[in-house]
């Protein structure tokens, strides 16, 4: 679908500069009706990814099970909740509850390291609200454990690294679930048709409980 949205482009864009020419050239007809036609069909294709988006299941995975962008994955291995983390003058208390989420990055590629350019994870609730890492959490965690593994980190090929990411959510928090942006902010798959980052596309989501 990748190479539909390279093809949409370029024909965009060609008709656009044909479109300017002409009208450098005072055929504003003919400008106009490029113009008219360009804009027609980018609406038609953005109408056609959120459609698609729209009517496709949202994916739901099961702790344990990896979430792989090529060879690069990240899989939930385990999750726990507490009131407080840390001890003595680092002890903090959450506002709800601490969600101590361990993750466990992978590298299937063969022969070759990898990493997430950019990557974050997020928290979602029954409400449909987005939660990041708390930082009182993550550095409260860390002062007795040590620092977790960034996301980002290098992997090994047929090597894994376990990192623990800290959420602070509300107590009546259910359905709680991860979601991983990969990369962070826009990107092209947000015009891909049928990619899981595309417009109003239900994200990809790792059932916590």
């Amino acid at each position: 679908m990748e190479l539909v949205l390279i093809l949409v482009f370029l024909s965009l864009v060609v008709s656009l500069l044909t479109a300017l020419v002409s009208l450098l050239r005072g055929r504003r007809k003919k400008a106009l009706w490029l113009a008219t036609a360009c804009a027609a069909s980018g609406a038609l294709y953005i109408a056609v990814v959120m459609t698609v988006a729209v009517l496709l299941p949202q994916r739901v995975l099961a702790v344990g099970e990896d979430r792989c962008f090529d060879d690069w994955c990240l899989a939930v291995s385990g999750v726990t909740v507490a009131p407080q983390l840390g001890e003595g003058d680092e002890l903090v208390r959450a506002e709800g509850r601490f969600y101590v989420v361990t993750l466990r990055l992978s590298n299937r590629a063969r022969g070759r390291e990898q990493r997430a350019g950019s990557v974050a994870v997020h928290l979602l609730d029954q409400r449909g609200h987005v939660y990041d890492v708390s930082i009182r959490g993550q550095r409260a965690f860390e002062s007795r454990n040590g620092v977790s593994a960034p996301l980002t980190s290098a992997i090994a090929t047929g090597r894994f690294v376990d990192t623990v990411q800290v959420f602070d959510l509300p107590t009546d928090s259910a359905e709680v679930s991860l979601t991983v942006e990969h990369p962070v902010g826009p990107s092209p798959s947000l015009f891909v048709i049928g990619d899981e980052a595309s417009l109003l596309h239900k994200p990809t989501i790792v059932r916590l409980h």
